[in-house]
């Protein structure tokens, strides 16, 4: 019984010896293919067939699809149509002021000429006459009575006045956008979590 014991103990470990032997020589088998296919590449310049099978399947992915950018000048179109936006950014640019937003992968933007920051009042007997050129439009005449920009935003400004005359007189306007009112009045506007809007630009 003992001896019958310790022989079948020798089979089944040289079973596992076989069968481990023959992983082994599969594994050297596929390793040796790759190293054929490698040189045949080497050596003619032309790919793998793994490797083309992979050009062709990137190749024949279909491209994403991006919607265009939609600039808005109204602002009441701009709030309907980005209501609950994924992202939303802001920012001034030169003398325009730009809203960004990401809604279903479409970027749309919103811009506003802020008003002019310096205009000449001349001082006349019985009146003040304000420049025509800086005045000629009047968003500019309610931005300066209500100190807000035409989507509703409001800015608080300063005001220093120069002598420019005997009896003219050069006014510079500085306002100042704080972003964090900028983002409150965002995320009222467009339904959107303060965390979500942030300062700068959304690109397509």
């Amino acid at each position: 019984m003992e001896s019958n014991s310790g022989y079948r103990e020798k089979m089944d470990a040289l079973d596992l010896i076989m069968n481990a032997l023959k992983d082994h020589e599969k594994r050297l088998d596929e390793i040796s293919y790759r190293l054929e296919q490698a040189f045949k590449e080497v050596k003619t310049g032309e790919p793998s067939p793994t490797e083309v099978a992979q050009e062709t399947k990137i190749e024949e992915a279909p491209p994403r699809k991006r919607a265009p950018q939609v600039i808005f000048s109204k602002w009441s179109e701009f709030k309907g149509t980005c209501q609950n936006a994924t992202m939303v950014a802001f920012e001034v640019e030169g003398n325009r002021f730009h809203v960004y937003t990401l809604v279903d992968e479409g970027v749309f933007m919103y811009e506003e000429t802020l008003p002019h920051t310096t205009f000449k009042v001349v001082e006349e007997p019985s009146s003040f006459t304000i420049d025509k050129d800086v005045m000629n439009h009047i968003d500019a005449f309610q931005f300066l009575i209500e100190g807000k920009l035409k989507c509703g935003l409001t800015l608080s400004i300063k005001s220093s006045r120069t002598v420019f005359k005997e009896t003219e007189y050069l006014f510079e306007l500085n306002y100042n956008l704080v972003p964090d009112e900028v983002k409150t009045f965002l995320s009222r506007e467009l339904g959107v979590l303060k965390d979500k809007i942030v300062e700068g630009k959304i690109t397509n």
